[in-house]
Parts: C-alpha cells; structure tokens; sequence
C-alpha cells in the first residue's frame, strides 16, 4: 500500500512538470516554428516614426507588401515589393533594391545593384514585416549576447520585449548586425517590441526604439502562402514613363557658394509662436544655422551655438537656426528643451522651408552655417560641421566683422 502512494505521487509530480506552464523562450520557440512554416505573405501595414519626446509621428505611411522566402538570396533570405495607393513604391528581388523617389516635381526609379562598394560587411536592405520580426524572434532565443528579454501577457496578445545590452547598436538585416561605432550615440542600447496574438500565435506589430529615433508597423489583413501570387522580379514591378537610375548617378541639386551676395529675406517662426525675419533683426552680424533634427553632426554643434549666444551681446551677434527635415511644431519644442538650445530656434510650413533653401541654394545636406555681415550680404558659408575645427572657423569670421 504504501509502495503504492508513493508510486501515485511520483506519477502525479512527473505529469504536474510535464504539463506545467510554457516559459517564454518555449512559447516564443513555438512562434518561430509556426513563422518557419509561411513561404510568403500578403498584408496592410501603418507604418509611423518618432524622435525620442516628441508627442506627433514624423510620418505615417500605409502600404500593402508581399513578401516570401527567397533562398538563393544569402543577404536577407527573403524579397519583398510594396504598394502605396496601389501604386507602386520599392522592391528588392535578391539583385537588386529599388525605390520611387521624387524631388522638385520629378519622380524617378533609383535602383541599387549592389556593385558600387559599401564600407559595410552586408547590405543595408531591411526585410519588410514578417521575416523582419522572424529574424528577431530567432535572435532573441538563440543570442548568447547580453540581453533582456520578456513576455507579458496583455490579455488578448503577447508582447514580447527585447533590450539588447551591447557597446553599439544592434539592427537586424536579415539577421543581426552589430553596427560602427556612431560618435553621435551616447547609449547603445537597441530595444526591440513585438505584439503576438493570441489567435494564431502570429506577431501583427512591431516597435524597434534606439536613442535617436523610434519607428513601428502596425498589419493586419495578412494571408500566409497565397496561391495566386509569384516569386519577385523587380524589373516586372516598375512603372512605364518612369527613368531608372543607378545609386550616386544621380544626386540632389548641388549646393551653389552665395558669398559676397545678398541674403535672401525670410519670415519665420520661433518656438513661442512670434514671427521672425532677417530684416527685422538689428544685430550687427547674424550667424544663421540651417538644421534638422535627428542629424548627428547638428546636435554636437549645440553647446558651439549655445556659447555663442552667451557671449556675444544681442546688438553685435545673433545666432539662429532653422529646422529644414519638415519635422512638427511639438518635435521642435522637445528637441530644443531636451537639447537645452538657447538661441532662436525657427520653423516654418513646408512651402516655406522649400523656398528658403532654393533662395540660399542650400541643397538638402545640413548642417549649414551662413554668416551675414552688417549689410546683410553673405560673409561667409560653411557646410558641415567638426567640433574645434568648424567652431574655429567660424568664430574667426564673426571676430573679423564686428
């Protein structure tokens, strides 16, 4: 009798282990297996971006994709083509990635075949949604890099949390890249968000969160291995009419030297809403920045202006920047809390910027400095930005005109 209780309760304990409750890497192991079974997929996606404090998305796209396994490709593994509008957007078959670009009115397919050399070890091509998410699924239980990594249960999903603890940031390119060192990255720190549900144990949602931006897509109305669609070749997507460019053939309208002319006047807008123009400032000289935020090389010239403004008394310099990537009023109004920016910091409709920088001939690349003299003509231009050598510079110039 008693050989026989203790029979029952070791046979009771080995069906309480054997059935006991999944961990997290089990369940999500079981994800990844159920992913590994899907060959292709259609699906709607919203796609939205942040920069860290700001309330508003940078933009908000909504596109339809298709995307399937494709061996033969060993960069990505897969080949996707997407729609917007049921127009069409980009497309990378495993030779080549292409896009519809537009400027000025032009709209142009710019193709990329991989020949021209990257500093790279890999191709900088981001699977769309699905093997996008596969990739970090894969990552996240299989890493032996230090990471955090969770599952909470949200009732009808599962999301599923990844922070990854590495001396650079890590983004995923079909697998997971360890990407150079960023001298305008102070934390590393690579998050990475995915939203299962609990109706097919399939992810619909991602967020990817890294120290200067954040981006997510939303999907729905996926169908897993439809019947009727076919393997991808770029070339069999591209819209009549449209030229085809190779990557660097062709490039934005070049920056022209505006030194020794007059500085076209602007109207603007400051960050308390009151209107601001070149021929209302009295300053002796004026330092204009043109700027955009999320650029590196903009941010580190920060503390440079900052100085400047201390230093300098109103009446002899005034030291103003301009937003030009389009960015919203409330990304401004954090940026320049979060940066700590002292000086005027302008924005305006997007009709205007365009104007602004056709008039300085400015060409899209930032920063850009403009020094404008007493008779308000341009002293001096200055593109790019080096901490100590730029600074030098420019302060050499301002000295030279007061």
């Amino acid at each position: 009798m008693k050989t026989q209780n203790l029979l029952m309760a070791a046979f009771c304990i080995l069906i309480s282990v054997s059935c006991g409750p999944r961990t997290d890497k089990e369940y999500l192991s079981d994800v990844l297996q159920k992913m590994n079974k899907v060959e292709s997929v259609s699906y709607k996606v919203v796609r939205q971006a942040w920069l860290p404090g700001e309330k508003d998305p940078v933009y908000t796209i909504t596109s339809e994709v298709y995307e399937h396994i494709n061996p033969q490709d060993t960069a990505i593994g897969s080949s996707f083509v997407e729609f917007q509008d049921n127009a069409f957007r980009g497309v990378y078959d495993g030779k080549v990635s292409s896009y519809v670009y537009e400027e000025e009115g032009e709209k142009w397919i710019r193709e990329d075949d991989f020949t021209t050399k990257s500093p790279l070890p890999f191709r900088m091509v981001m699977p769309e949604f699905f093997y996008y998410t596969q990739s970090i699924l894969k990552y996240a239980i299989t890493t032996q890099d230090s990471i955090e990594l969770s599952l909470k249960d949200l009732g009808d999903d599962y999301l599923m949390e990844l922070t990854i603890h590495m001396p650079v940031q890590v983004e995923f390119f079909g697998k997971a890249r360890y990407m150079p060192q960023n001298p305008y990255v102070y934390d590393p720190t690579s998050v990475y968000k995915i939203w299962i549900s609990k109706k097919d144990d399939m992810p619909y949602r991602y967020r990817r969160e890294m120290e200067g931006n954040m981006n997510e897509a939303s999907c729905s109305d996926f169908i897993y291995n439809p019947v009727d669609k076919e393997c991808i070749v770029a070339t069999n997507y591209y819209p009549e009419g449209f030229e085809i460019v190779k990557k660097r053939q062709r490039s934005s309208k070049p920056t022209v030297d505006m030194t020794g002319k007059k500085a076209p006047d602007w109207t603007l807008t400051d960050m308390k809403g009151q209107k601001v123009s070149l021929s209302g400032i009295k300053s002796k000289v004026i330092l204009l920045q043109f700027t955009g935020i999320g650029c590196g090389p903009c941010k580190i010239s920060i503390p440079f202006l900052n100085r400047l403004k201390k230093e300098y008394a109103v009446n002899e310099l005034e030291v103003l920047a301009v937003e030009t990537w389009g960015r919203s009023k409330s990304s401004c109004e954090a940026y320049v809390k979060n940066q700590g920016i002292e000086y005027s910091f302008l924005t305006a409709d997007k009709e205007t910027i365009a104007k602004l920088i056709n008039d300085y001939q400015a060409g899209s690349g930032v920063p850009q400095f403009y020094l404008i003299g007493k008779d308000r003509t341009i002293i001096a231009k200055f593109q790019g930005y080096a901490e100590k050598t730029t600074d030098t510079e420019i302060e050499k110039k301002i000295k030279a005109n007061l």
